[in-house]
């Protein structure tokens, strides 16, 4: 199975932090950053949550917390706090800093050791089934018992160990810890894709010792979201009981740090309720600053792909859900007019040149509304750069699991830019979900084998891996 986040192409790299807010915004993270501890032994347990909001604010503080994290490691590798998000956390901050590389060499021997020591504590019987060792170190103590497997350390551990090989890429000295990391990894993956996913319930299941598996619909279950391996189906299942989010049934520290991994994925529409829900009750002060911090990195975000709307445009963005409640109310003409002229500057057919409707098509986007979405994609793409707007109405299509109308835009695309290596290795998907498997087979090897695809070296495994993971789903249909 495939993730259910395409590639992309290349583009502008701005990341969300507090020069994007207003002024009131700014004053609002100041207060929060002072109350964040700046050394590791002031954090205590709240030192990964830390080290997640000072990297939307000052990676250089975030990068001294970290390698102040892993230099609490013992012998064996056992970091204090414990909790396996040192791998996805060190990456994150080395994207942020001007000069990543003498960080990323600092840390990458203690990262290894780390993440050695986390796949042999959370799995003592070597089942590939990782086990939360105590209610005190789990995530959710309410959910804990003995012997139970549960998808949000199984989750944690994946990304961990996807996030480790991207920091030791291309590094000779990392060679068996690179394979070990792979290993887990692809066992992992596994367990959760073909044994823990129940899409009739779209729930991940739970596995107490002795017992079949259930459907977890308990705060854990919610984790996958994160998961780099998750499919489109897994993400559509869960973001449609994203109503069942509520704070009152998390630990502060859990909500606050699921959040943080949230803004690393496309699930707009979960990160806008968990915003606006807040932080659960009982949370300590660092754990309060760090929401407020990580909420602004969520604001931030917002803002830019609404920054170039027009004005009348941005303002009903903002305020729409307000004025729709005082027309409910008895209204005035004038709201009115304004909601109707606004509305006029950003639906009109004619209005706008490709920025424009591609900012409403994000928008749409991030909403959940892809139909739109794809509609304003095929706008922009009668004003020009064809093969782009084709590849992100593609995507649109690809959401809504409409894989035939998906692979047509995509080869309207490559007709037209026929060396695109995100299209060409997205129509195989396309193609691979409606059943074609030889002929998805096909164009993986291709893009796999090509002469370009040194250039693209993370496609390029994607390709190879795809390719084999039809293969052995080949090899298991075989009477």
């Amino acid at each position: 199975m495939k993730p259910d986040a395409h590639s992309m192409p290349e583009g502008p790299k701005g990341r969300p932090g507090p020069d994007s807010l207003s002024a009131k915004a700014r004053g609002g993270v100041a207060a929060a950053l002072a109350s964040l501890p700046t050394g590791a032994a002031v954090a205590g347990d709240g030192l990964p949550l830390a080290v997640a909001a000072w990297r939307l604010a000052d990676s250089e503080v975030a990068a001294r917390l970290l390698e102040e994290w892993l230099a609490t490691a013992d012998a064996e590798g056992n970091l204090s706090p414990p909790c396996p998000v040192a791998c996805q956390f060190a990456e994150w901050v080395a994207e942020a800093l001007p000069d990543p590389e003498p960080f990323v060499a600092r840390i990458l021997p203690a990262l290894a050791r780390v993440l050695a020591r986390a796949f042999d504590r959370y799995d003592v019987r070597g089942t590939g089934l990782p086990l939360w060792p105590s209610a005190a170190e789990s995530l959710f103590p309410a959910e804990f018992a003995p012997g139970r497997f549960t998808v949000d350390l199984a989750v944690l551990l994946s990304n961990e160990a996807s996030a480790f090989g991207r920091l030791a890429d291309g590094r000779p000295e990392f060679v068996s810890a690179l394979d070990l990391a792979e290993g887990e990894r692809s066992e992992l993956d596994d367990w959760l894709q073909e044994n823990f996913w129940d899409e009739e319930a779209s729930a991940f299941c739970r596995l107490d010792e002795g017992a079949e598996s259930v459907p977890d619909l308990s705060p854990c279950g919610f984790f996958p979201l994160a998961w780099e391996a998750r499919t489109e189906a897994m993400a559509e299942g869960l973001r449609a009981r994203a109503s069942e989010l509520e704070p009152a049934g998390w630990p502060a520290r859990a909500w606050a740090l699921f959040f943080a991994l949230l803004l690393r994925t496309p699930h707009h529409s979960v990160i806008a309720r968990m915003r606006r829900k807040g932080l659960p009750a009982g949370a300590s002060p660092l754990e309060e600053a760090a929401w407020a911090v990580l909420a602004a990195g969520a604001d931030a975000a917002r803002s830019l792909m609404v920054g170039d709307l027009p004005p009348a445009a941005r303002w009903l963005d903002a305020h729409g859900r307000g004025i729709a409640r005082g027309l409910l109310w008895g209204g005035a003409a004038l709201l009115l007019a304004l909601l109707g002229w606004g509305f006029f500057r950003r639906e009109s057919r004619g209005a706008g040149d490709g920025a424009e409707i591609e900012r409403r098509a994000r928008l749409a986007c991030a909403d959940g509304d892809h139909a739109r979405a794809a509609a304003l994609y095929h706008q922009a793409a009668r004003r020009g750069d064809v093969p782009y707007f084709r590849y992100r109405q593609a995507g649109e299509w690809m959401h809504l699991e409409q894989y035939a109308e998906a692979e047509a835009a995509y080869r309207e695309g490559l007709r037209l830019d026929p060396d695109a290596p995100n299209a060409r290795l997205n129509l195989a998907l396309a193609i691979v979900k409606q059943g074609r498997r030889e002929e998805a087979l096909e164009l993986y090897r291709a893009f796999a084998a090509a002469p370009d695809a040194a250039s693209h070296p993370e496609l390029a495994a994607r390709a190879q891996l795809a390719a084999e993971l039809i293969g052995r789903q080949h090899a298991l249909d075989r009477p």
